[in-house]
């Protein structure tokens, strides 16, 4: 009965997804320009991006929704296209086969197929403008603006359909008497993953709109949807995903209700208003650091409810990926991801963390966020998800919302330096028609901080570096069959639950299930993010057990 019905469903999806239509807009003046380059300037325009590191653009957009949309989407273009296509190449990776990733891509189509009627007219034209910007390559799957739509809506679906979450962010606001100056300090892991080729670049965005606040974000060629930003009235946002029911049905992305908010928002009570009114796709914590009410909270959003979280602590907020409301603290859904992941452990170490001083500044918050060690300062393992720093994360930020400020770290994984920029210094050089091929780091007010040069440089991370490569290979269709050195692999992450759960692997492989159970037992004993982990290992113990009978297993 199953293939049956599973050759139905493809029939209905690959038949009934519908084109959709852009918006009714009138010429963009621009689209007769072409960009001009020179070095590491591109202007289109009174638009422009800059180059100011290898890894780390700044763009400059203005105008009405058609006109950013277009000039973010042309000044980025090959930019763009490198996302996409390392969009895909991750997807090849990771779903076997051509016949099912087109059959995913069919589905995400038309299980997307009614976002736009849940976005604004503004947003529309935004994205349609970008894809005017776009190229043709990937039209077997979808025209530009109805592939942008769906790329915009690509972490919504994601967490959707696969009930798990892509990300397992960090983020904590302190105030007043937790900081030097008492004033607002916003700090934030955007642990998202989607490959190394896919996070090598990151775009610092400043956009003036023709109606509403100037606000910057940092994202990534041809991403309009703000992960993390703030505006001109100092009004900072990240998103934390959370966990609650599957949506029946698609909503406005939560990255464009974020953009929203800080186009048309300068207090909480505005911004939770503006949260109210529409239908978002998953569950998502929406962290919030005011200038304007001199205060922070926590707009917990899911497709069925809503609920403002401010902290009992005064000055303190912490978010990592769970509600905390009272509302949503009887959720069983949200107190199952609480006891069953790692979202409790690291809301909890946020808190030791923040505890051991008593004022933080900028440069406090980011030694916080690239900590990859867990409580007590314990090893438990690199890159393991109960850090704060997981050392996957996309980007890593600290903004200073009454001074304006943003810390932008490209490479937390790699403990990079933290970069300054201060958005009221871009838009004064703007408003003053400054050449922006003028406009170099220092003109730029850039700083760079450097927090974590002893980690970096440390034999410790060189050798986690060495066992991703070697735990990479071991995870390809062939790899257990290329390598075989349990002890190697070991050795280079001794504390990592990962790399005994893996020897284990190799140890079965050469059908050695007693030295295998042996590495699944240490596996055990070392700190295991979810329980779904933990259960998983065991299964195997026991399935050798079963099989090898009791005797081989005590061996």
């Amino acid at each position: 009965m199953a293939v049956p019905l599973l050759a139905l469903l493809c029939l209905f999806v690959y038949t009934s997804f519908h084109v959709v239509d852009p918006p009714h807009i009138g010429k963009i003046a621009l689209a007769d320009s072409s960009v001009q380059k020179n070095d590491s300037i591109r202007i289109l325009g009174n638009n422009w991006a800059k180059k100011c590191r290898d890894d780390l653009y700044v763009c400059y957009t203005e105008g009405n929704p058609e006109e950013r949309g277009y000039a973010y989407g042309a000044l980025l273009s090959d930019l763009m296209a490198y996302q996409k296509s390392a969009l895909l190449r991750r997807m090849e990776e990771t779903v076997d086969g051509e016949w099912y990733r087109n059959f995913l891509c069919r589905l995400v189509k038309f299980y997307n197929g009614g976002v736009v009627e849940n976005l604004t007219f503004e947003q529309q034209r935004e994205i349609y403008g970008l894809s005017l910007a776009d190229n043709h390559d990937y039209d077997y799957l979808a025209e530009p603006y109805e592939l942008q739509l769906n790329l915009h809506s690509a972490h919504d679906i994601g967490h959707a359909m696969q009930d798990y979450m892509l990300v397992g962010c960090s983020s904590f606001v302190l105030n007043e008497t937790k900081t030097t100056d008492s004033t607002l300090l916003f700090g934030r892991n955007f642990d998202f993953y989607c490959g190394d080729d896919f996070a090598k670049t990151k775009v610092l965005s400043v956009c003036k709109p023709d109606s509403g606040y100037a606000f910057v974000s940092v994202t990534w060629g041809g991403m309009l949807g703000v992960l993390s930003g703030m505006n001109e009235k100092g009004l900072a946002v990240c998103i934390n995903a959370s966990k609650l029911d599957i949506p029946k049905a698609v909503a406005m992305p939560i990255s464009m209700l974020v953009r929203h908010i800080l186009i048309h928002c300068k207090s909480i009570d505005e911004a939770y208003a503006e949260a109210k009114k529409v239908n978002t796709f998953v569950a998502e914590n929406i962290v919030i650091a005011s200038a304007y009410d001199n205060n922070m909270a926590i707009i917990e959003k899911s497709p069925e409810d809503i609920e403002l979280y401010r902290s009992s602590e005064k000055d303190m907020l912490l978010c990592t990926n769970h509600f905390q409301s009272d509302k949503f603290m009887k959720d069983e859904r949200n107190l199952k991801n609480i006891n069953q992941t790692d979202t409790k452990y690291r809301i909890e170490l946020l808190a030791e963390h923040i505890g051991k001083k008593e004022k933080f500044d900028a440069e406090d918050a980011m030694k916080v966020l690239l900590n990859p060690f867990g409580k007590g300062g314990e090893n438990i393992g690199l890159g393991n998800e109960m850090a704060i720093n997981q050392l996957i994360a996309h980007h890593s930020v600290v903004f200073e919302p009454e001074k304006l400020n943003i810390y932008v770290c490209t490479q937390p994984k790699e403990f990079y330096p933290y970069v300054k920029f201060n958005l009221q210094d871009i838009l004064r050089k703007v408003d003053a028609g400054v050449n922006v091929n003028n406009c170099d780091g220092k003109q730029l007010n850039t700083a760079e901080y450097s927090v974590a040069d002893s980690m970096r440089q440390s034999k410790e991370f060189d050798d986690y570096k060495k066992y991703v490569r070697y735990r990479d290979v071991c995870n390809t269709e062939d790899g257990w069959k290329l390598i075989f050195n349990p002890d190697s692999l070991i050795a280079l992450n001794p504390n990592s639950y990962e790399s005994h759960d893996i020897a284990g692997e190799l140890y079965l492989t050469a059908k050695d299930g007693n030295s295998a159970c042996k590495e699944w037992r240490k596996a055990l004993e070392c700190k295991i993010p979810k329980l779904a982990q933990r259960i998983a290992i065991e299964e195997k113990i026991k399935k050798h057990v079963e099989t090898n009978g009791q005797a081989s297993d005590k061996n």
